[in-house]
Parts: structure tokens; sequence; C-alpha cells
């Protein structure tokens, strides 16, 4: 069986990057993909956070944690985390593809099949864009779990400092989004997504107000980069 090593984890990116490169602007975005608030947040503000990257407003850095699997190595987080490590490596868009494709599972579903390889790979066959066959193969080899268990977390790590260094209230927990480090908020108070409008007004009065103190150590990643 293959696997990364501990080493090779310890230096490959810590998170995926989506847009232009050279975009004036980071849109951080915390998730767990068990996280049921993450799936309908996707389901209905996803398009509107992609387009946003995708006309050059920002480029987005996909931070995915696993703290849903309380410690579980072989938990769905961290198995879906790293079939999105190897949707990665083979490009950008199918990380972007299956990383829809599993939260519409979980909308759908529930989050107890991602512990299932099985499942995953039933997803990823169904999934445009995805090249099956390398991704189906990393899954069976289990080649990105290294990644997985080192990426997870970071994101949790990453995600702390952010939200402390936003003076955020409560607890850290996901989704969350941050522009250049200051808070987006995405969920109403009620935990409702908010809307396409509402979250396009709230990026604008992020990029209209006074710059944030950066959050966390270096990253580990470029916009070329995958988990490699």
């Amino acid at each position: 069986m293959i696997s990364m090593n501990a080493a090779e984890a310890a230096t490959a990116p810590i998170s995926i990057e989506y847009g232009d490169p050279n975009a004036p602007h980071i849109l951080d975005v915390y998730e767990d993909m068990r996280c049921s608030y993450c799936a309908i947040l996707e389901h209905e503000l996803g398009p509107t956070v992609a387009r946003l990257a995708d006309q050059g407003t920002y480029k987005i850095r996909y931070r995915v944690a696993n703290f849903l699997d309380r410690g579980n190595e072989h938990g769905g987080s961290t198995n879906a985390l790293a079939a999105l490590g190897a949707a990665a490596v083979e490009g950008v868009g199918q990380f972007a593809a299956l990383r829809v494709a599993l939260f519409e599972f979980r909308l759908e579903h529930g989050s107890e099949g991602f512990a299932d390889p099985d499942v995953l790979r039933g997803i990823v066959a169904q999934t445009s864009g995805v090249d099956f066959l390398a991704v189906s193969k990393a899954i069976n080899e289990d080649r990105y779990r290294a990644w997985a268990l080192e990426t997870g977390p970071a994101s949790l790590a990453a995600l702390r400092a952010h939200w402390a260094a936003a003076e955020l209230p409560g607890r850290a927990g996901t989704p969350a989004a941050f522009l250049d480090g200051k808070a987006v908020e995405v969920l109403t108070e009620q935990g409702d997504p908010v809307s396409p409008a509402d979250f396009e007004a709230n990026v604008q009065a992020a990029l209209q107000s006074e710059p944030c103190a950066a959050a966390g150590a270096a990253e580990r990643t470029s916009p070329s980069s995958s988990p490699r």
C-alpha cells in the first residue's frame, strides 16, 4: 500500500487555492466536510463565492479541517479530505468539483458514508470533471491520509488564529470566512446562510474596512501547488 510519509506531509501545502493567483485579496474559507452547516452554506452560497473569485475580486484559500472526527484517523472528515487531496493533485478544477459533490452528498445523505472508501469512490465516479481512475486509485492506496492528518489540525489552528485576530466572540467553528484577515459574515444569527446579495455586501464592507493584522504562521501553499 502506498502512503505519504510524515516528512512529505509536513512540507505539503495545507490549503488549496482557487482563482487568479494575482488577485489582490485572499478569502480564507474554513470548513469540515462532515459539517452540516458547511454543506448548507455551499448549496446556498457556493456559486456566489466562486463567482467572485472567477471575477478576480479575490482568490479563495480553502482550509479544510477534520475536527469532527474527534481524533479518529479513519473518520469521515479525514477520508473526505484525503480524497480532496487526491483530486487537487489532478488540478484545482477537479478539487472544486469533488468538494461540491461531497457537500451535496453530505446534504442529502449525512456524513456517515464518508467513513467508507467505497462510498467516496462512488461519489468520485459520479462527479463530472474528476479523473475517476486517478482519484479512486489514490483512495485505494490511502495515498493522502498522512497529508489529511497534517492538514486538518493545521487548518483548525489557522481558523483559531484568524478568529482571535478578528476578535470574534465564542469558540471558533465552521463554516467561517475571512477576507484579508477580516471576518466576513456567512451565517445569520439563526444559523442560516446569508443571501448572495448580503454576502457580496459583506465582502465589499470588508474591502473598505481597515486592514487586519495577519493571523497565523506563514502559509505552506502556492497557487499551482497541490498536496503531493
